[in-house]
C-alpha cells in the first residue's frame, strides 16, 4: 500500500479543510445575527463531506493549473542563484549574517549547487517518510483510544438499570408521539455518566445519570428527553461518529479539530432551538433552567465516545442560555438566505480538491521550489533595515503585570466574563465598563476598587476564576458590595431587543443564601435609577445560575448587564452615568 501517497492526499485534504473552516467561521461571524441555529449547524456539513470526499472536478476558476506553477527546472544558472542584499544584518545577541550566507551561495559553482540540491532532496524525502510514520502512529494510538472508549460505553450500558420508572417511560412515550417518532427507544439509568446522552445506531438508547433522574421534576425530565430525541431524529449520532473518525485521521491539524468542536457546540444549540419550537410560550426559560440544573448535577463533564450528551462541557453555556431565553421563530427570509449561502459555499467547495491542487508529479521539482522559497525569505529578511527588525523583535516582548495585593473597599467592581464585545458600540468594550464605572464612583467620593479578571472564555470557569480572585484579594468580601458587570451581547438580530438598547438588567440566583438581601439591595438601585432618568431596568431570575453568579459571597452582590448589541456608545454612556448616580445614592441611604 502506498502510504506516502495516502499521506500526501490527507495533507492536501487537511489544507483544503482548513480553508473551508476559515471561510465558514468568517461567514458565520458575518451572518451571526441574521441566521438561525439550523444554518449555523448544517453549514458545517460542507466541511464533513469535503473531508470524506476530497476529490472532485478540476476548476480553472479558482486554482488554474497550480500544479504547473510549482514546477521548476532542476538545473539552475548563476542568475537564479544571485541574491541581492541591500544591507547586512547583525543581531546584537546572534551570529547570523545573511549577507555572508548569500555571498557564499553566490560563490558556489554549478556543480556544487546541484550537489547541495540533491542532498536536500534526499533529506526531504526522508523527512516526508518520517512525518508519514508519525501520522500512522497517531492514527494507531487514537484508534486504540476509540476502541477502549466504545468498550467502556458498552460496559456502562450493560451495567445500567433499564426502564424501571413507569412515570419516566410514560413521559418518553408521550414525547415520541408529539415528535412523530415510531422507533423503539429504551431508557437506561447509570451512575457512571454525567450527562443525559443518546447512544446506539441499530438499537438507540437514552442514558440518564441517576443523579439527574432522582433530582429533576417530570417537566424537566420531559425537556431532557425531548433534547435527546431530537438528537435521534437529526441522526446526530451518525454525524458525531463521522466527526470522531475524521478527528483520528486529521489529528495533526488543530484548525480542523477546532472546527469539529464548533460543530458539536452548534449541534447542541440546534437541538435547543428544536425543543423550544415545540414548547408553549414562556417555557423556554424553564428549559434553560433545566440545562443549568443538569450542568449543576453533573459531577464530571466528560463526553463518552459514541454519545451525544446534553451537556458536554461549560464552554458556550452562557450564549446557549441567553439564546434560549431570547428565542424567536426564524423568518422565511432568513431561511431562504441561509439556503442560498449554503448552496453557494457548497458549490464553491467542490472546486477545492486534491486533484486540482495536488502535489506536483515531479516531487523533486516541488522540493527545489520549497528550497528556493526558503532562500528568498532569508533575502527578504536581509533587505529589512536593522532598526525596523529590532523594533519588531522588541514588539514581541511582553511585560508581566504585578499580582493584585489584597485590599479593602466598600465597593468592588469586576468582570467575571470579560470576553464580550458590543456590536454597535465598537468604541466601548464590555471588559472596560467595570474600570470606567469604578473611576466614576471614585470621583464621586466612594471607596470603590476595580478587580481585573483575566478570565477564561469558558462560561463556568470564568465564574470560578472571579470567585477565587475575590476570596483571595478582597478583605471582608462578605460585607462588601460586589458588582459583576456584563453586557447582553452576541445575540442575533432576531434574539436581541432593540427597545432595550438603553436598559440595565439585574440577574439573580434565587437559591443563593443571600438572595433576599441581594434583591433588596438591587431594588434600591433600581428605584434610584427610575427616579433619576428614563433608563429602563429589567430583571432576570435563575434558580441557581452558575455558582450562584457569586451572589453567595456577599449580601450585596449583583450581576448587572448594561445594554445589548443594539446599544450605541451614547446609550452605554447614559446607562453608566445613571448607574453610578444610583449606586452613589443607594450607598448614602445605607450609611444613614
Amino acid at each position: 500500500m502506498d502510504f506516502i501517497g495516502i499521506f500526501e492526499i490527507v495533507v492536501l485534504s487537511s489544507f483544503i479543510g482548513s480553508i473551508i473552516v476559515l471561510v465558514l467561521l468568517a461567514i458565520k461571524r458575518v451572518f451571526k445575527n441574521n441566521l438561525n441555529s439550523t444554518f449555523h449547524y448544517y453549514i458545517w456539513m460542507i466541511l464533513i463531506l469535503k473531508l470524506i470526499i476530497p476529490f472532485g472536478p478540476q476548476s480553472h476558476l479558482i486554482f488554474p493549473n497550480i500544479h504547473k506553477s510549482i514546477y521548476i527546472q532542476p538545473n539552475t544558472n548563476e542568475n537564479t542563484q544571485k541574491i541581492q542584499i541591500k544591507s547586512p544584518l547583525k543581531l546584537e545577541n546572534g551570529n547570523i549574517n545573511y549577507s555572508t550566507l548569500a555571498n557564499t551561495i553566490h560563490s558556489q559553482n554549478k556543480s556544487s549547487t546541484n550537489t547541495i540540491v540533491n542532498t536536500f532532496l534526499e533529506n526531504s524525502a526522508t523527512i516526508e517518510k518520517g512525518l508519514c510514520f508519525l501520522w500512522i502512529l497517531g492514527i494507531i494510538f487514537l484508534t486504540g483510544v476509540l476502541v477502549l472508549g466504545y468498550k467502556k460505553l458498552k460496559e456502562i450500558v450493560s451495567a445500567s438499570i433499564k426502564d424501571i420508572n413507569y412515570s419516566n417511560k410514560k413521559i418518553l412515550h408521550d414525547c415520541k408521539n408529539v415528535m412523530n417518532i415510531r422507533s423503539h427507544l429504551k431508557l437506561f439509568y447509570s451512575s457512571q455518566i454525567s450527562s443525559p446522552s443518546l447512544c446506539g445506531f441499530i438499537k438507540p438508547k437514552i442514558l440518564i445519570p441517576i443523579t439527574v433522574a432522582d433530582n429533576v421534576s417530570d417537566e424537566e425530565f420531559k425537556y431532557i428527553l425531548m433534547h435527546e430525541l431530537y438528537h435521534f431524529k437529526n441522526k446526530d449520532i451518525l454525524i458525531n461518529s463521522l466527526i470522531t473518525l475524521l478527528s483520528v485521521i486529521y489529528w495533526f491539524n488543530p484548525l480542523l479539530l477546532y472546527g469539529f468542536q464548533k460543530i458539536r457546540q452548534n449541534c447542541e444549540i440546534h437541538c435547543d432551538y428544536q425543543v423550544i419550537s415545540n414548547l408553549n410560550q414562556g417555557e423556554n426559560v424553564q428549559y434553560g433552567n433545566t440545562i443549568i440544573r443538569v450542568l449543576g448535577l453533573a459531577q464530571k463533564n466528560k463526553m463518552l465516545i459514541g454519545t451525544t450528551p446534553m451537556v458536554m462541557n461549560n464552554s458556550g453555556i452562557k450564549r446557549r442560555i441567553i439564546m434560549i431565553s431570547r428565542y424567536k421563530k426564524p423568518s422565511i427570509k432568513n431561511i431562504l438566505l441561509g439556503g442560498i449561502i449554503i448552496t453557494i459555499i457548497g458549490g464553491l467547495s467542490i472546486t477545492l480538491n486534491t486533484s486540482s491542487i495536488g502535489l506536483c508529479n515531479n516531487s523533486k521539482a516541488a522540493e527545489i521550489h520549497a528550497k528556493a522559497s526558503e532562500i528568498t525569505t532569508k533575502s527578504n529578511i536581509s533587505s529589512m533595515s536593522n532598526d525596523k527588525l529590532l523594533d519588531n523583535i522588541k514588539a514581541l516582548q511582553t511585560n508581566k503585570s504585578n499580582p493584585v495585593a489584597p485590599f479593602s473597599a466598600d465597593i468592588v467592581i469586576y468582570n467575571s466574563h470579560p470576553d464580550e464585545d458590543y456590536k454597535l458600540a465598537s468604541g466601548i468594550k464590555v471588559s472596560e465598563l467595570g474600570a470606567l464605572i469604578n473611576d466614576k464612583l471614585v470621583k464621586e467620593g466612594l471607596n470603590s476598587k476595580f478587580l481585573p479578571c483575566t478570565a477564561p472564555k469558558e462560561y463556568t470557569k470564568s465564574y470560578y476564576n472571579s470567585r477565587d480572585l475575590i476570596k483571595k484579594n478582597v478583605k471582608n468580601y462578605s460585607n462588601t458590595v460586589l458588582l459583576d458587570i456584563h453586557g447582553i451581547v452576541g445575540l442575533s438580530d432576531a434574539e436581541a431587543d432593540k427597545s432595550k438598547a438603553k436598559t440595565i438588567t439585574f440577574v439573580f440566583a434565587k437559591e443563593s443564601p443571600y438572595y433576599k438581601d441581594n434583591f433588596k439591595f438591587a431594588n434600591c438601585i433600581v428605584d434610584n435609577i427610575k427616579r433619576a432618568s428614563k433608563i429602563q431596568t429589567n430583571t432576570i431570575y435563575f434558580n441557581k445560575g452558575n455558582t450562584y453568579f457569586n451572589q453567595d459571597l456577599s449580601n450585596k452582590s449583583v450581576l448587572i448587564e448594561i445594554g445589548n448589541d443594539f446599544s450605541t456608545e451614547k446609550d452605554i454612556k447614559d446607562c453608566i452615568d445613571t448607574l453610578v448616580l444610583a449606586i452613589k445614592n443607594t450607598q448614602k441611604l445605607s450609611s444613614k
